[in-house]
C-alpha cells in the first residue's frame, strides 16, 4: 500500500483540480483515486508519487511497480528507440515552468504488452503536464496520460483514405482527359462529316430558349456563322409565317414525348430565297420524364418560348436537312395530283351536265314538237273554223317556244367560244324593263301571280339593247317558273356615287316563290344547272348562265339574294351609268 496523500495542494484537490468548496471532510486521496482521467503524480525529483486506478488500468500495471521510482525507468517495454525518444519527450513536457503552469505534450509512439506476458502491442500517447506545489512550498508535477491509439489509428487510415482518393482522383483525371482528348477528335469527325454532307446539328436550351449548333444550321436558315439563334426568333422571325404553328407543336411533342418528331418547313434567306428543311428532334436518353418538375422550377414560356414547362426542361437535340428540291418535286406531284382531281371532276361534271342537258333538251323539244303535231293532225281533219283559230294560236306559242329554246343554244355556243358579239348603243334601262314587263304582264298575271313594276327610274346605260332585254326576260321568266301565288316586283334605280362620278344602275327582280338554299347561291348561275329537290322546271337551264355571261360582257356583274327556300329571291343586275 501506499502513503495517503496529505501534500497535495490546500484544499485536497486534485492536480489541475480547483479547491472544493463544500463544507464537509473530504478525503483527497480517495478523489484521486476515483478520477476517470489517469493521472501520475511526480516530485521534484521525478519520482512517482501516486498512480490512480484509471492510470493502473492504462498501462497494466501494479501500483508497487511504479510508486516511489523514477518516470524515467517505469513503464520500459519499448524497443531502445522508443525508450529514447519516451526519454526525450519526458524531458519536453517536464522542464522549466512556474507553479501552476499547464502543458499539452505531443502525440508519441510507445509500445506496451498487451497484458503481463503478452506481445507488445504499438500504443500512441499524449499527456497534458501540471506543475504545482505543496503547502510546504514543494515542487509537484501531474501527468495526466491519455491513450490516443485508437485516434492515431483514425488519423492515419483517413490518411491512407485521402492518399487512395488522390490517387484514384488523378487516376480519373488522366483517364478524363484522356476521354476528352478522344472526345474532341470524335467531335471533329463528326462536324467534318456533319460538313461534308450538308446536316445541321442543333441543341436547344428549353429553359432558356438558346440554340446550340454548327455552322451549317445557321446557314440552312440563311444565317452567318457568327449569328445567334433563340427559340423566339426561330418562330417570330426565321420560320415563314403559315408553318410556325405546326412546327411548334412538333417541338412541344419533343419536349414531352420519348419518341423522336419530324417535321419539315419553309424559311425565306434574306436574299428572298426561298428553302425547305427538315428537322428531326428528339429528347436525349436521362432526361426527365414527362410530367416530371425539373429543378423544382415550373412555369409559363418565356421570350415567346414554348419551354421551362414541368416536364419539358430537358434539352431537345436534333439535326436538320436541307430538303428544297424534295419538297419541290413533292409540290410538283401534289398539284399534278390536284389538278388532275380537279380535272377529273370538271369532266365528271361536264359529263353530268351534258347527261341532264340532253335529258332537258329531250323533254323540253318534245312537248311543243308534240303539241305541233297534234294540232297539225287536228287541222287536217276537222274543218271547224273555231278549232283551226285555236290550233294555229298553240302551233304559233310552241313554235315561239322552240325559236327561243334554238336561240338560246345558239347564243349558248357562241358564248362558250367567245364569238358573242354586241353592239353598244345608249339604252335606257327603266323604260325596257317596263316594256318588257307589260308583254310579260298577261302570261304572269294569267298564272295568278301580281306583277310590281312602279319604281323604275330613267336611267342611260351603254348595252346592246336586244341582249339586255334577253337578260331581262330570262330573269323575269325565272321568276314566274318559280312562283305559284305572291308578286314579282321589278325595279330600276340609279346608285349615289361622289360628285363627278357616273356611277352604276341597278336592276332588280324580285319574287315571292320558292327561294334558295344557301348552298346553290353560287350555282345557280352554272351552265345546264338546276337545282335538286325544287321540282322539275322547265327550260334548259341556261337562262341565268346566259344572263350571267351577257352582264359581263357589258362590264357588269349579276348576283342572287335568298333568304332560304320558301323565303322568294332576288336576283341583281349593275351595270355601269352612261352619263
Amino acid at each position: 500500500m501506499y502513503e495517503p496523500l496529505s501534500d497535495l495542494p490546500a484544499g485536497g484537490a486534485a492536480p489541475g483540480e480547483p479547491a472544493p468548496r463544500v463544507g464537509v471532510d473530504v478525503d483527497a486521496g480517495e478523489i484521486f483515486e476515483a478520477l476517470p482521467d489517469a493521472w501520475l503524480v511526480l516530485d521534484a525529483d521525478m519520482q512517482v508519487v501516486a498512480a490512480n486506478r484509471a492510470y493502473l488500468a492504462l498501462v497494466s500495471s501494479e501500483r508497487a511497480a511504479l510508486v516511489g521510482r523514477s518516470i524515467y525507468e517505469i513503464n520500459q517495454a519499448g524497443s531502445a528507440a522508443q525508450r529514447e525518444a519516451r526519454r526525450q519527450w519526458l524531458d519536453t513536457m517536464l522542464g522549466g515552468g512556474v507553479p501552476g503552469e499547464s502543458r499539452l505534450g505531443p502525440p508519441i509512439r510507445y509500445d506496451l504488452a498487451d497484458g503481463a506476458a503478452g506481445p507488445l502491442v504499438p500504443r500512441y500517447w499524449q499527456a497534458r503536464v501540471t506543475l504545482m506545489s505543496t503547502a510546504r512550498g514543494e515542487r509537484l508535477y501531474g501527468l495526466c496520460v491519455h491513450d490516443i491509439t485508437g485516434r492515431m489509428e483514425d488519423e492515419a487510415r483517413e490518411q491512407r483514405e485521402r492518399a487512395k482518393l488522390r490517387s484514384q482522383a488523378r487516376l480519373r483525371q488522366v483517364l478524363m482527359e484522356e476521354a476528352n482528348e478522344q472526345l474532341r477528335l470524335q467531335q471533329e469527325q463528326l462536324q467534318h462529316a456533319l460538313a461534308f454532307a450538308r446536316v445541321g446539328a442543333w441543341e436547344l436550351q428549353t429553359q432558356t430558349g438558346m440554340f446550340t449548333c454548327n455552322d451549317q444550321f445557321k446557314m440552312l436558315l440563311g444565317l452567318p456563322p457568327a449569328a445567334t439563334i433563340t427559340e423566339s426568333r426561330l418562330f417570330g422571325e426565321l420560320i415563314d409565317v403559315e408553318h410556325r404553328e405546326r412546327v411548334r407543336d412538333a417541338f412541344d411533342a419533343a419536349r414531352f414525348a420519348d419518341a423522336p418528331v419530324e417535321v419539315d418547313f419553309r424559311v425565306t434567306w434574306p436574299s428572298r430565297e426561298r428553302r425547305w428543311v427538315l428537322l428531326r428532334a428528339a429528347r436525349p436518353r436521362g432526361g426527365e420524364a414527362p410530367g416530371s418538375d425539373a429543378g423544382g422550377a415550373t412555369g409559363g414560356t418565356t421570350g415567346g418560348t414554348t419551354g421551362g414547362t414541368a416536364g419539358g426542361t430537358a434539352p431537345i437535340i436534333g439535326l436538320a436537312l436541307d430538303i428544297s428540291m424534295r419538297k419541290e418535286l413533292e409540290l410538283e406531284h401534289q398539284a399534278a395530283a390536284v389538278a388532275e382531281r380537279a380535272a377529273r371532276e370538271r369532266s365528271e361534271e361536264a359529263t353530268r351536265a351534258m347527261d341532264h342537258f340532253v335529258a332537258a333538251v329531250s323533254h323540253e323539244l318534245r312537248s311543243p314538237l308534240g303539241a305541233i303535231q297534234s294540232w297539225a293532225t287536228l287541222l287536217q281533219r276537222a274543218g271547224d273554223l273555231a278549232h283551226m283559230a285555236r290550233a294555229g294560236t298553240v302551233i304559233e306559242r310552241n313554235a315561239r317556244q322552240l325559236a327561243l329554246m334554238v336561240d338560246d343554244l345558239l347564243d349558248s355556243g357562241a358564248i362558250a367560244t367567245g364569238k358573242l358579239s354586241i353592239e353598244l348603243a345608249p339604252v335606257d334601262l327603266g323604260a325596257l324593263a317596263g316594256n318588257i314587263a307589260e308583254d310579260m304582264r298577261m302570261r304572269i298575271e294569267e298564272k295568278g301571280v301580281r306583277l310590281i313594276a312602279d319604281e323604275l327610274d330613267s336611267c342611260v346605260v351603254m348595252a346592246d339593247e336586244k341582249r339586255l332585254r334577253q337578260v331581262i326576260w330570262n330573269l323575269m321568266t325565272n321568276a314566274l317558273k318559280f312562283s305559284e301565288t305572291g308578286e314579282i316586283v321589278v325595279s330600276v334605280r340609279a346608285t349615289r356615287v361622289a360628285s363627278g362620278q357616273a356611277g352604276a344602275v341597278q336592276l332588280s327582280v324580285r319574287d315571292s316563290g320558292r327561294g334558295i338554299a344557301p348552298d346553290v347561291l353560287e350555282r345557280i348561275f352554272e351552265r345546264f344547272y338546276q337545282a335538286e329537290g325544287s321540282g322539275r322546271a322547265s327550260g334548259l337551264g341556261l337562262g341565268l348562265w346566259l344572263a350571267r355571261s351577257i352582264v359581263r360582257l357589258h362590264g357588269g356583274s349579276i348576283w342572287a339574294e335568298s333568304a332560304g327556300e320558301g323565303q322568294g329571291a332576288t336576283f341583281r343586275v349593275s351595270l355601269p351609268r352612261y352619263r
